[in-house]
């Protein structure tokens, strides 16, 4: 790895969206923001401004929803040699609408129970990248994946829009490599709140990573927050994290 800088790196990248971005409530789609955090990291590296050194942990900070735009991107990054944050958001605005801090250090990590759903994660080749593994991003795909099909199958927690996704904290263990056969993955929910509620996927029972994610209620109809109904709350604590 190389020295680090003694004084933190500001850089600044702009790139357009595309309509591929969006999901089915017409946001950008939660894996999307680490593809553009990626690709702005991409660019600095090419042109020999950061240092090109592997990230053990990944977290994306979703502050609100972003819409599609013909405004460019501004990816604004600062690294101070153990950590890069990049701030994202519409060329035009002063605040970010996701923040994306890819870390040296492992993310600190709780207890998981047993239980939960079980999800097959199918490696696609278009998924490598160097080294002929997976790539954070597809890494991070996997983990919606596993999410979205766990959470939709809890009775009286489905239906689009109930929910959106608050934070996700993305640990890296031993790559995923293209096989035929899918890779093992479960799915707990580890809290539930009065608003919230956390959800575990495990790689290969963590041993190829694990991903926490803070999802919350959302009205679809007033976009905004909403308080988790009682069947909500009992659904994810019975049918997803058993004790």
């Amino acid at each position: 790895m190389s020295n680090p800088p003694h004084d933190p790196t500001r850089l600044e990248h702009e790139l357009p969206m595309r309509w591929a971005d969006l999901d089915e409530l017409s946001h950008v789609n939660n894996v999307v923001y680490l593809d553009y955090a990626s690709e702005a990291r991409a660019v600095h590296v090419a042109a020999g401004e950061l240092a090109d050194r592997p990230a053990r942990s990944i977290s994306v900070e979703f502050l609100r929803p972003l819409l599609l735009s013909r405004t460019p991107l501004r990816v604004t990054s600062t690294d101070d040699g153990s950590r890069l944050v990049q701030e994202i958001a519409p060329a035009t605005s002063a605040s970010p609408f996701a923040r994306v801090t890819w870390s040296d250090a492992l993310a600190p990590e709780g207890d998981v129970p047993g239980g939960g759903e079980g999800y097959d994660v199918a490696v696609r080749r278009s998924d490598l990248g160097t080294g002929d593994v997976a790539t954070p991003i597809a890494v991070f795909e996997y983990a919606q994946e596993a999410r979205i099909a766990s959470v939709a199958r809890v009775r009286g927690a489905g239906g689009a829009g109930r929910f959106v996704v608050a934070q996700v904290d993305l640990t890296l263990g031993e790559p995923f490599g293209w096989q035929r056969e899918p890779h093992p993955a479960r799915t707990v929910v580890t809290r539930v709140g009065r608003s919230s509620f956390t959800v575990t996927t495990l790689f290969d029972e963590g041993r190829r990573g694990r991903a926490d994610a803070v999802l919350v209620g959302f009205d679809l109809q007033a976009q905004r927050s909403r308080v988790l109904d009682d069947d909500e709350r009992a659904a994810l604590s019975e049918q997803l994290s058993p004790r």
